[in-house]
């Protein structure tokens, strides 16, 4: 049980699903409650199918280009880093993709199927293993869909100021999360080069 929630955790965070619910409702507040469970529920199966895809076929990529897990933790670090700052710093006003593509983009991918989320899971899978792993990403899809599900009566609740104060709170973490992956990438690194 300890190692699920060491990988549920990291996948937690890089997956903001709290951070994520402003976003969503300013694409989808729009829209018909249909159209949002419909989104939502696309968004979440893109991911996983994103993600499950990529974790088959990461090894293959990485050896193919010549590239390690540490290149690609600094990679998404700073990826992560730039947008979490980005959205600290400069907030702007959502995209309004059209409702059917919603749920597959900018949703499944790369709100949720981003950078973090993808390198996050390589290295839950190398550190506790696929089933571990697959069950950490699958438990916390779930918490997202059931986030977004909610989002009428979570905004409702919580108002703009309140959904906007969680997300920078969000924001914040992501960045540390950002700044981790960039430490741990150098340091791995450092330490295979010597």
């Amino acid at each position: 049980m300890e190692q699920f929630w060491h990988a549920f955790i990291p996948l937690f965070v890089a997956l903001d699903g709290g951070g994520l619910l402003p976003i969503y409702w300013a694409m989808a507040h729009r829209l018909s409650p249909h159209q949002r469970r419909r989104a939502v529920t696309q968004a979440v199966l893109t991911a996983f199918v994103v993600t499950i895809g990529f974790l088959f076929v990461s090894r293959l990529i990485l050896e193919f280009l010549g590239l390690a897990v540490p290149d690609l933790m600094i990679a998404a670090g700073t990826i992560l880093l730039v947008l979490s700052l980005r959205d600290l710093l400069l907030p702007e006003e959502a995209p309004r993709p059209s409702s059917e593509s919603l749920g597959v983009v900018p949703l499944g991918v790369p709100l949720l199927a981003g950078p973090a989320v993808l390198t996050t899971l390589l290295l839950s899978r190398d550190r506790y293993g696929w089933s571990v792993s697959v069950l950490a990403l699958v438990v916390n899809l779930a918490v997202v869909w059931v986030v977004l599900r909610s989002s009428a009566g979570l905004m409702k609740r919580l108002g703009r100021e309140g959904a906007q104060a969680i997300s920078k709170v969000f924001s914040l973490i992501l960045t540390a999360f950002g700044v981790m992956l960039i430490r741990q990438g150098v340091t791995t690194l450092l330490s295979t080069s010597k």
